[in-house]
């Protein structure tokens, strides 16, 4: 079992008072490590220490932040191995897949440090005598950022890059259930030449640590992803400080199956983004309407693919889903299946937790896929953050948006039809952030990625994201006569 430390100033630190919280291996129910439990005492040293560092990395010349960045990209892809392995204990995603998470990851902070280079402000022509105005572009300051379990390397990165490209110093909050990934990441940034300061890591919970954080009146930002429930706290306590607040919160994300489709060439594509990481991620698949032409071809050919996914420990090179994080996500995926069930639907495949042999110590579900849902249930309404599909029959695309739009959130959807230009129009008219026609490719960096309705606000990653942690100022010069 290893002892975690908090990361303040360059220092490994314990919490104040000496508090910790032990972190379980989702898979067999043993525990991996232990966190410091922050306090008030630890986040207050915490922010003294951003405001230190803040005052050094908003004056280091742009390039120089580049540097740091490509170097700690560099150092992630030697330590991948490390790193995965400890994404996998702590939070049971497959082996392969935190490997790629890091990889990703380590791109990205390669993309910020070259986006940071080319920050500009302006100089409007306003063409008045001995005047002239310049809209500068300054760092906000101290950012919060605040990140659940399920992408603890991902997800920190969106927010981390973003605000060292633009000189910003930063103040984590990773989710107390996989925190060690966020660790290791802040030795990374040290080593990479990082001023002290500048990147600090505080562990516990987020009803204490991360509260006190996004309370704090000298925190400038927070970039918060998580539930929309928690995220609506998180806005009401900034406001009251008038924080710069980015959410990138629930989705419940649609997926419009139209008569044209040919399902062999879209199904393997179809399957990675419903049950990827165990369907615990925020622009999954959650819900599929189906045209009435290929509805029963759909299912079938899905079942069968879905029937080939292998459940089972994250260290197995072999294995497609892993456990869920906790025990809360699992409770709340098999209460919509209960519900679901209770209100007329019916299991197609899968539906249960798995108990026996390897499965009796973790929290492992079935990949599951439930027919003839509606709109009466929770799993078509409600973020469901596990492996489960609701799927409703439709006769008409008109039909598919109108239930796509039927809901709170709006962060992701996936249209699929041969007529492009009716996947265009569909796409302008359904509610979310992001909208995929045909294929589903990965959300690249150059793309703004963030929700609409309850999904949140501001974007992350692209030349967008670095908006998000960036000031506008405006200076007013009165210029001599020339004699």
């Amino acid at each position: 079992m290893e002892k975690r430390k908090m990361i303040i100033n360059g220092a490994d630190v314990d919490a104040f008072d000496g508090s910790v919280l032990e972190i379980i291996n989702p898979a067999n129910g043993e525990i991996v490590s232990t966190i410091p439990d922050a306090d008030v005492q630890d986040v207050n040293s915490a922010v003294q220490a951003a405001l230190s560092g803040f005052s050094i990395w908003r004056r280091t010349p742009a390039k120089t932040r580049s540097n740091v960045l490509h170097k700690a990209a560099d150092l992630m892809r030697k330590r991948i191995d490390e790193i995965a392995i400890t994404i996998t204990s702590e939070m049971g995603k497959p082996y392969k897949r935190a490997k790629s998470e890091v990889s990703g990851s380590a791109e990205l902070y390669d993309y910020f440090a070259e986006e940071g280079i080319r920050l500009s402000g302006d100089i409007p022509q306003i063409n008045h005598s001995n005047e002239q105005v310049l809209v500068f572009k300054e760092p906000v300051g101290v950012v919060g950022a605040i990140t659940p379990s399920n992408y603890p390397i991902a997800l920190l990165t969106w927010k981390l890059g973003a605000a060292l490209a633009c000189g910003c110093s930063v103040i984590a909050k990773p989710d107390e259930h996989s925190p060690s990934a966020a660790l290791f990441l802040g030795k990374v940034f040290l080593e990479a030449g990082l001023p002290n300061g500048v990147f600090n890591i505080i562990t516990g919970t987020g009803r204490k640590a991360g509260s006190i954080l996004v309370a704090h009146p000298e925190v400038r930002k927070i970039a918060f992803t998580g539930s929309t429930e928690i995220g609506q706290e998180v806005a009401a306590s900034a406001s009251r400080t008038c924080k710069r607040v980015s959410l990138e919160l629930g989705g419940q994300c649609p997926a419009i199956v139209m008569g044209d489709v040919i399902i062999d060439d879209m199904l393997s594509e179809f399957v990675e983004q419903t049950y990827n990481n165990s369907g615990q991620y925020c622009y999954r698949i959650n819900r599929a309407y189906v045209h009435a032409d290929v509805y029963n071809e759909f299912i079938e050919k899905l079942t069968k693919a879905v029937s080939k996914l292998k459940v089972g420990q994250g260290q197995d090179p072999e294995t497609d889903l892993g456990p869920l994080v906790h025990q809360g996500i699992m409770d709340g995926v098999l209460c919509h299946i209960e519900d679901a069930i209770k209100k007329g639907a019916r299991i197609r495949f899968g539906g249960s937790r798995l108990v026996k042999g390897d499965y009796q110590y973790g929290f492992f579900i079935e990949p599951t896929i439930i027919e003839d849902a509606n709109h009466t249930m929770l799993l078509m309404q409600e973020e469901t953050f596990g492996p489960v599909l609701g799927i409703q029959k439709i006769y008409s695309l008109r039909e598919g948006i109108d239930l796509a739009n039927d809901s709170r959130y709006g962060l992701a959807a996936y249209v699929f039809t041969r007529d492009g230009s009716l996947g265009l129009q569909a796409s302008r008219e359904i509610e979310s952030g992001s909208v995929w026609v045909n294929h589903i490719h990965k959300a690249y960096e150059v793309a703004p990625f963030g929700g609409m309705k309850q999904s949140g606000y501001g974007r992350e990653k692209s030349k967008y994201g670095l908006d998000e942690y960036l000031e506008l100022k405006a200076v007013y010069l009165s210029l001599p006569n020339i004699e």
